[in-house]
C-alpha cells in the first residue's frame, strides 16, 4: 500500500489525529499497541491478520463476536478491515491474558503481590481516578468505593508516583490468577495421610491451643465446643498437659475441623468460599446521606419475654441487649432523621432506666400485628424476620430504594471465658439458600406472616446481601475500636455460627430468612467474660456501645466518623 494512502486511512481510523497526540503508546508484540487517552481510557490498537474480517478480529481479541459492532463504533464505523492499519478495542472487550498484558505495558511498575495487585501510577501521568481503577483491574467502576476503604483513602484519585493495592479478591480472573502464591501469616502446612487431609500449625510466644488454635482455625467460641476440640487435638499431637506447650509445638489440625478460609486454595469448600467472597466484595453502599434521612433502621434486641438468653452470674442478656436498643433508638431520634422501627417492647412503652443495675422483666413482646408475647423463644425468633420483612417492605415503598434500610439485631454471647468484646455475624451466601415459611395459627394470625408466608432468596440476592451485610458489619466493628470498645481478637465479623463436633454451621434465622439486604446480628460482649460482663452491668458501658453503633450506622451511609468518639472504657 502507498504510504500516503496508509497514512490517509490511519488519520481516518482516528489512530494518528492531533486529538490523540497525548496518548501514551506501547508496543506489544505482533504489531499490536496498548494505549492510554487522556480521559484514562485504555485501548489496544491491533492489526488484522492476513484476510482477517470484523468478526474474525473480534472473536480473536474478546473472545466473542458481540463485540464486533462496538469496535466498528470506535473505528469510524469501519466495516471492513485494512492490511497494516491497527484498529481499537476497548480495554473492557479484551479477553483477560490481553488486559493482563495491556497493563503490564503501561504501567511497568505494577506490582503482583499475594495479597493483591498493587498499581503504582507512573509520574508522568495524570492522578488516576479511583473509578478508572476499578474499571481496569476489577471490571467495575463502582469498585471505587471498597478500594478507597480498602486503602484508607479520603479522595478518589491517586497521584503520579503514588500506588494502592486492588485485593485479591476484588480483581478479575486473569489478575487473580497472576498473583503468586498467597503467604498465610501462621505458615500454614498442608498434609495428607490414611485419615485424610490436614494442616499443620506451630505455636508460637504465648500463645494457648484453645484461643491461637481451636478459635482461630475452627471458627468454635463456646466454652464447651473449645475445650472439647482442645482435648481432642490435644490428644491427636500426643500433649499430654495443654497448659505447657512448648514454642514451637506442630499442631496438627484436621481438614474437617478448618474453617473454609484455612482450607488449602484446591478444596472444594475453599473454592466455594472465595467465590461468595469474591462474587459478595463487588457489592456496596452507594447511599449516601448525613443525617439519614429517608433511612429506616431496623432494631431488634434479642431474646426477651420467657426467654432471658445468656445469663452468667445471673447478668440477663435480654434486659441488657433491651437497653443498649432503647439508648440506640433514642439516639438515631433526637441526633438524626431516620425512621426507627424496633422489633420488641417492654411493658407499653419505651423507658430507658437511668442505673446501672437493671431490674429482671419478662414482659418482651414482639410488635407484630397482633403483638406476640415471648413465651415460646423460637415462635419469637421466627416472627422478628417476619416482622423485618414487613418492615422493610414498607420501607422502600415510601423510598424507592431497598439499601435505605438496614437491620441490626443486638445480643450478648456466651463464650470461652478468654474472649472478649464485640463481633458480628454476616449471612454467608451459600448458608442461606432455599424456601423457608411456618405454619400454624401462631403464626397465620398475624399479618405480617400473611404478607409473605414464604421467603426465599436468588444466588445473587445472597451474595449482594453478604457484601452489604459485611460492609456494615466492618463500619460498626471500627466504630467500636473509635469508641475504646474490645473486638474480637481473632475474628470480628463472622459469617456462620458452628456448634459442637459434627453440627453444622449455620446462619441465625433472624437473619437467615430476612429479606433486607444488609443485616447482621450484633454480639456486644461476651458474659462469660468476667470484664465483659462487669461492664455491660453499667449504663455507661451500654451507652457508649449505642453511641458507636449509631456512629457506625452513620458510616455506612458515608457520614465521618464521630468526633466524640473518645478512647476508653
Amino acid at each position: 500500500m502507498p504510504l500516503g494512502l496508509l497514512l490517509v486511512l490511519t488519520s481516518w481510523l482516528g489512530l494518528a489525529s492531533p486529538a490523540a497526540a497525548a496518548t501514551r503508546r506501547v508496543a506489544l508484540a505482533s504489531g499490536m499497541v496498548a494505549a492510554l487517552d487522556d480521559d484514562q481510557e485504555i485501548f489496544l490498537e491491533a492489526p488484522p491478520l492476513q484476510g482477517e474480517g470484523l468478526l474474525a478480529f473480534s472473536r480473536r481479541l474478546t473472545g466473542d463476536t458481540k463485540a464486533v459492532r462496538t469496535i466498528s463504533q470506535h473505528n469510524r464505523n469501519a466495516r471492513r478491515l485494512i492490511a497494516g492499519v491497527r484498529y481499537r478495542v476497548p480495554y473492557e472487550l479484551l479477553q483477560g491474558a490481553l488486559q493482563l498484558k495491556v497493563i503490564r505495558a503501561l504501567f511497568t511498575a505494577d506490582l503482583a503481590r499475594p495479597d493483591g495487585w498493587l498499581h503504582v501510577v507512573p509520574a508522568t501521568d495524570d492522578p488516576h481516578s479511583l473509578w478508572r481503577i476499578g474499571v481496569w483491574f476489577t471490571g467495575r467502576g463502582q469498585s471505587f468505593i471498597p478500594l478507597r476503604e480498602h486503602n484508607r483513602m479520603t479522595e478518589n484519585t491517586v497521584g503520579p508516583g503514588q500506588s494502592l493495592l486492588i485485593p485479591s479478591y476484588l480483581l478479575l480472573p486473569a489478575f487473580r490468577a497472576a498473583l503468586p502464591p498467597p503467604e498465610s501469616p501462621y505458615n500454614l502446612e498442608y498434609g495428607q495421610d490414611d485419615s485424610g487431609g490436614y494442616v499443620v500449625y506451630r505455636l508460637r510466644q504465648g500463645e494457648a491451643l484453645y484461643s491461637a488454635v481451636v478459635v482461630r482455625f475452627t471458627g468454635r467460641t463456646y466454652a464447651e465446643d473449645v475445650n472439647a476440640l482442645a482435648a481432642e487435638l490435644a490428644e491427636l499431637n500426643g500433649i499430654a498437659d495443654v497448659t505447657d506447650i512448648p514454642v514451637g509445638q506442630p499442631i496438627r489440625i484436621p481438614f474437617d475441623l478448618l474453617l473454609p478460609e484455612f482450607l488449602p486454595p484446591s478444596d472444594p469448600r475453599r473454592q466455594e468460599y472465595d467465590r461468595a467472597r469474591s462474587e459478595s466484595a463487588k457489592y456496596s453502599n452507594t447511599v449516601r446521606t448525613s443525617t439519614l434521612e429517608g433511612i429506616t433502621v431496623i432494631l431488634d434486641a434479642g431474646h426477651g419475654g420467657q426467654d432471658p438468653g445468656a445469663a452468667p452470674g445471673g447478668v440477663w442478656e435480654s434486659v441488657h441487649v433491651y437497653d443498649v436498643m432503647l439508648r440506640v433508638r433514642e439516639i438515631l431520634k433526637a441526633e438524626t432523621a431516620a425512621t426507627v422501627a424496633p422489633t420488641t417492647r417492654d411493658g407499653t412503652g419505651f423507658v430507658i432506666l437511668d442505673r446501672d443495675e437493671l431490674p429482671k422483666s419478662k414482659g418482651h413482646a414482639v410488635l407484630t400485628d397482633p403483638i406476640y408475647p415471648i413465651v415460646d423463644s423460637r415462635v419469637g425468633n421466627h416472627l422478628r424476620w417476619y416482622l423485618a420483612n414487613s418492615l422493610h417492605a414498607a420501607a422502600v415503598k415510601r423510598s424507592g430504594d431497598p439499601d435505605k434500610t438496614v437491620f441490626i439485631s443486638i445480643h450478648a454471647d456466651s463464650l470461652h471465658p478468654s474472649l472478649r468484646g464485640a463481633m458480628a455475624y454476616v449471612p454467608a451466601a451459600s448458608l442461606t439458600q432455599g424456601e423457608y415459611g411456618k405454619t400454624g395459627r401462631v403464626y397465620t394470625s398475624r399479618r405480617e406472616v400473611r404478607e409473605q408466608p414464604r421467603v426465599s432468596f436468588s444466588w445473587t440476592e445472597r451474595v449482594r446481601s453478604e457484601g452489604l451485610s459485611r460492609q456494615l458489619a466492618a463500619r460498626l466493628m471500627a466504630s467500636f475500636r473509635r469508641h475504646g470498645l474490645a473486638t474480637h481478637p481473632e475474628q470480628e465479623v463472622r459469617d456462620r455460627i458452628i456448634r459442637c463436633r459434627r453440627c453444622r454451621a449455620f446462619v441465625p434465622a433472624v437473619i437467615r430468612r430476612n429479606a433486607v439486604p444488609a443485616k447482621l446480628l450484633l454480639e456486644i460482649s461476651n458474659l462469660a467474660n468476667a470484664e465483659d460482663r462487669r461492664l455491660l452491668r453499667t449504663r455507661a458501658f451500654r451507652q457508649k456501645v449505642a453511641e458507636a453503633i449509631v456512629d457506625g450506622i452513620l458510616a455506612y451511609y458515608g457520614q465521618a466518623p464521630s468526633a466524640a468518639a473518645t478512647p476508653g472504657s
